[in-house]
């Protein structure tokens, strides 16, 4: 029967979402290991701020999250959509993938945020 929430805007009703991993059927409520993000929790970039979080990738380099200030997610929102497309898969109000996905996603973001300097070349003799 579900709850008021749930008979007012169909959730019973909408089908079944393949996990493109483990290939089980995920409905609200009853999701596999894969499921990382639902499209209810919030957009591509409340994703990737989640990531930043949950991650330790930043931490261990001595940064933290809210170190990206909110102009700059404004203003590369398109990369770190692509970004997000690129290690996970989005299907029916579902973002599915591994846990180390997280990590690279992290890392990646925080690469584009805080660039490391390029490593000295080593001379040849």
């Amino acid at each position: 029967m579900g709850n008021i929430v749930d008979q007012v805007s169909g959730a019973e009703d909408a089908p079944p979402v393949r996990c493109p991993v483990c290939g089980v059927s995920n409905l609200p409520g009853s999701l596999c290991r894969h499921v990382r993000w639902t499209f209810d929790q919030g957009d591509p970039i409340d994703f990737a701020r989640y990531a930043l979080e949950t991650s330790p990738y930043v931490r261990n380099r001595g940064g933290r999250p809210s170190d990206i200030p909110g102009i700059w997610w404004k203003q590369h929102g398109e990369w770190v959509i692509e970004q997000v497309l690129l290690h996970f898969e989005a299907d029916g109000g579902y973002v599915f993938g591994e846990v180390g996905d997280l990590d690279w996603l992290t890392r990646d973001i925080w690469k584009e945020f805080r660039p490391e300097p390029a490593p000295h070349p080593i001379p040849r003799t």
